[in-house]
């Protein structure tokens, strides 16, 4: 036959067909067949731990195959059992301070158990302290009742005035952040959260109420939100990423996280690409330590950390690409437990080293690590030669994966934005995203609350109310860096 086709045009042919075909062209098809069936195979077998997939997106027979790959017959010497381990710090309920309203119940024996004498006047001085705890829910309502007045004098009626606080709103300020608690940090459906107030507290709301005190929240978040950004985008070093979020009509946001010692920074876009992360990143100059995303590709390189967890995912996914693909993703994945068993050696010598009063240059842990680079360097030149994939990409941005090596307190993963988007993934899987801009405001403003808060050490329900106070009565905002939540 004239010409060449795919193999799929052949799908009709009869096994007689077939044969007609001269033996070139019957080679060609096979080739095309089985590189598409390779392909194939290979989407077919990835999970989360050699792609970019989700581990909720893995299926129970990936998990399953995970775990019995992880398993060995034998425990290895040292291996952890299940529970708490030697010189684990113990975790207890601390005894509350009593407070006006709190029982105090003394049990004293009567007499002594050995020879029966009274005790009635003898006394511990350091009893044994046991608390029970219990909770009272009470409900207050306050009625305003504005009366007509007839001036006896004149006929004429006179109207009383209302409060301020009559008119604003139905439900008070500490109703408001309860709310806001649930639906925003607790990440409770509005219709749950009318359930929780109206059957828990005795308080009849409605699901457009719900919406309504959350709008008010986002208001008063902003202030908040501004002094977040400004934080986060003037820190020295910081990690980003990005996650699928739907938005109204049917479109596809993304929800990135700018995460730094200080703050944590969540915006919510319409796109994914370097547009968008700038506005995220705004005038941060620090170290930035990402993924691969091409979004990221106009940071100054100088200032670039990539994500050694992904790389590792490349390395795993290249052990599919025959038995080049399988030698070279081997020795890497093998180079790269490596460099981690370093690193983590190094951070623990670094810090005994600097309980002694000795200060350690990061030159140190560069040169142990040389050996190391120079072997990845030269894996990833040999598969770049062999044609397997994601090699030569993650050749040219070579130098990008070692700045943790140089500058003091760059981690070689991206595990602190992973990890603070994850509250944003399970709030997209229960809501399908938000069907309005308001809705895009309140997930960002309340994940950010949420997350700096936890990173300084304060409480984000008290501060929640505190903000909502503020807000109402027109006095300053409490800066959430502040020590008086904790």
């Amino acid at each position: 036959m004239e010409g060449k086709f795919s193999f799929i045009n052949y799908k009709g042919f009869s096994q007689k067909e077939l044969e007609k075909l001269p033996i070139e062209e019957l080679a060609r098809i096979a080739h095309e067949a089985i590189k598409e069936w390779d392909k194939l195979n290979q989407r077919l077998n990835q999970d989360s731990t050699n792609s970019n997939r989700a581990p909720s997106t893995d299926t129970p027979e990936a998990k399953a195959k995970r775990k019995a790959e992880e398993k060995t017959p034998t425990p290895k010497h040292g291996a952890r059992k299940q529970g708490a381990q030697p010189g684990h710090k113990a975790v207890s309920r601390p005894l509350l301070p009593l407070e006006e309203g709190d029982i105090v119940v003394n049990c004293k024996p009567e007499s002594c158990i050995h020879c029966g004498e009274s005790l009635e006047e003898c006394s511990d001085p350091e009893p044994y302290r046991q608390q029970h705890y219990d909770i009272e829910i009470i409900r207050r309502v306050t009625e305003y009742r504005k009366h007509e007045i007839i001036c006896p004098c004149c006929g004429e009626t006179t109207e009383g005035t209302l409060p301020e606080e009559a008119n604003r709103s139905a439900y008070s300020a500490d109703v408001a952040a309860l709310v806001v608690t649930l639906t925003g940090l607790f990440q409770m459906s509005r219709r749950m959260a009318k359930l929780f107030v109206e059957e828990v507290l005795g308080i009849p709301i409605s699901v457009g109420s719900v919406s309504n005190l959350e709008n008010e929240a986002t208001q008063a978040t902003q202030p908040v939100m501004e002094e977040i950004e400004m934080m986060a985008q003037n820190a020295s070093h910081g990690n980003a990423d990005e996650t699928g979020f739907g938005m109204k009509n049917g479109q596809r946001g993304w929800l990135w996280v700018l995460v730094t010692e200080p703050a944590v920074l969540f915006r919510l876009f319409l796109g994914r690409g370097q547009e968008w992360a700038s506005r995220l990143l705004g005038c941060f100059l620090g170290i930035l330590t990402t993924d691969r995303w091409c979004g990221y590709n106009h940071y100054p390189s100088e200032r670039r950390q990539l994500c050694w967890a992904h790389l590792n995912r490349d390395f795993k996914s290249m052990r599919a690409n025959g038995p080049d693909g399988e030698a070279i993703g081997k020795a890497l994945m093998k180079a790269a437990q490596q460099m981690f068993q370093m690193w983590h050696r190094f951070k623990t010598w670094k810090k005994n080293q600097e309980k002694r009063g000795m200060k350690v240059s990061m030159t140190v842990l560069e040169s142990q690590i040389h050996s190391i680079r120079a072997r990845i360097k030269v894996l990833l030149e040999e598969g770049a030669k062999r044609g397997l994939p994601k090699c030569g990409t993650i050749l040219k941005m070579e130098p990008l994966l070692w700045t943790f090596t140089q500058v003091e307190g760059i981690e070689p993963t991206n595990n602190s934005a992973e990890r603070a988007v994850r509250p944003a993934v399970l709030w997209k899987k229960r809501s399908f995203g938000v069907e309005s801009e308001r809705g895009g405001r309140y997930v960002e403003s309340m994940l950010s609350i949420w997350a700096t808060s936890k990173r300084n050490g304060v409480s984000p329900v008290l501060f929640l109310r505190k903000l909502i106070h503020s807000h109402r009565t027109n006095t300053p905002v409490p800066s959430i860096f502040s020590a008086s939540f904790k």
